[in-house]
């Protein structure tokens, strides 16, 4: 990875973040009503390794984009998608973390890889009308493809036995498998999948248009998290199992 150069910024910079109020486990109001969240603290660790003075506060969704274009922050830590509209409006770091979609199992499976081919003839569970519900009918159309109003009930049809494997996104798959609903009774099948014509995204901050020295700086701060290993430990805090 070439590492970015720290741009030239005063020492104590104040910076402005914000992040959804509602978008765990990403960014969210903890117990005691402060800012957390997997993107919430590697910003702040950037922010630390770039010696930038940043203060977060969260706000809903729909007034994150507003707040940078009106100069009421400097940065959205989580907030609006991707899209060109965005991107007209404000600067992007690099990717920090990225949406991908994974399968589970029972722990009493013999399926070892998670191939069209191994899953051929066995029932899949998906939360309906979704993009992971279409990839699925894309890709694994040999399948017995069973719809659920939402993962909590397809995760309680693979525990009992119902289907054969689960499909949905990466997190929210770890965390059903990791909790208590689960009773430990399935494991995750083979690696996350990424594809960004269907349910990938990379998860990126962004930055004020006037500020491209600041998104230089969160570059610089993002790549020195990654390589001390602030990153993975803070990845570990939040996400129970391996999310690749």
């Amino acid at each position: 990875m070439d590492e970015q150069p720290l741009p030239k910024l005063p020492d104590n910079t104040k910076v402005k973040l914000v992040a959804d109020a509602d978008f765990a486990p990403y960014s969210f109001l903890s117990r005691t009503n402060s800012p957390s969240g997997l993107s919430v603290e590697l910003a702040i660790a950037a922010c630390e390794r770039a010696r930038l003075n940043c203060t977060v506060e969260t706000r809903p969704y729909a007034d994150i984009l507003p707040a940078l274009q009106n100069g009421e922050a400097d940065v959205a830590v989580t907030g609006p998608r991707l899209d060109e509209k965005t991107l007209s409006a404000a600067r992007m770091t690099r990717p920090y973390f990225r949406i991908m979609g994974r399968f589970a199992v029972p722990k009493t499976s013999t399926l070892d890889t998670a191939s069209s081919e191994a899953l051929s003839g066995r029932r899949i569970g998906v939360v309906k009308d979704t993009v992971h519900a279409r990839w699925l009918t894309a890709y694994y159309g040999s399948a017995r493809i069973t719809p659920f109003d939402d993962l909590a009930a397809a995760g309680a049809s693979l525990k009992a036995g119902d289907v054969d494997a689960i499909f949905g996104d990466n997190l929210q798959v770890i965390y059903w498998v990791a909790g208590e609903a689960a009773g430990d009774c399935c494991r995750l099948l083979g690696g996350a999948y990424s594809d960004f014509d269907y349910f990938s995204r990379n998860l990126s901050f962004l930055v004020r248009r006037d500020r491209p020295e600041l998104a230089q700086a969160f570059d610089y701060g993002l790549d020195k998290a990654q390589a001390d290993g602030t990153t993975a430990k803070i990845i570990r805090t939040y996400v129970p199992l391996d999310p690749w």
